[in-house]
């Protein structure tokens, strides 16, 4: 019984192996038409971007086999701080650094090009005034000043308070 069981149960065992394989091509296939058609779809554009950074990932090389380099760029968008990783080919990728000020094109997922502007230097981060200090609160039983980010008084441990009035207004 035991041997007649496994006559039956390998070819079913390798039919669905051979079905899993084919439905992962397919699905494969299907993913990329479908990219590809939304993409074509989509309208050509060129955007003004930094090079946010840059990334390879390398694939294979081990004993006698060769390895695999894939290059891979992030842009961001100067107007609105948009980012956008886009598979490149060496060449743009030895070409470009990080913090780099160019012309992007792309027609949705799809890279078209990089034009690197020349002698330009990047926008310096805005600078960002500190904030004026809130102000404080007043404990209600001992009286005594509690900063804001306090969350009991330092004097006494209370955890009611009141708000001081702003100097310089009355």
């Amino acid at each position: 019984m035991g041997v007649g069981l496994l006559f039956l149960l390998v070819p079913v065992f390798i039919g669905a192996v051979f079905i899993l394989v084919f439905g992962m091509i397919g699905f494969s296939i299907f993913k990329g038409i479908s990219t590809w058609v939304s993409n074509n779809a989509l309208p050509v554009e060129t955007r003004r971007v930094r090079v946010a950074t840059k990334r390879q990932h390398v694939s294979g090389g081990s004993g006698d086999s060769g390895a695999s380099t894939w290059y891979y760029a992030t842009f961001e968008d100067l107007s609105n701080g948009d980012r956008n990783e886009f598979a490149i080919n060496s060449v743009l990728y030895s070409g470009i650094a990080d913090d780099d000020i160019g012309r992007l094109t792309h027609q949705g997922t799809r890279f078209l090009g990089f034009e690197r502007e020349r002698n330009v230097t990047p926008d310096p981060a805005p600078r960002t005034e500190p904030r004026p200090p809130e102000p404080d609160r007043v404990c209600t039983y001992c009286r005594g000043l509690v900063p804001r980010i306090s969350p009991k008084c330092p004097s006494c441990g209370a955890a009611d308070f009141e708000e001081q009035a702003p100097s310089g207004t009355g």
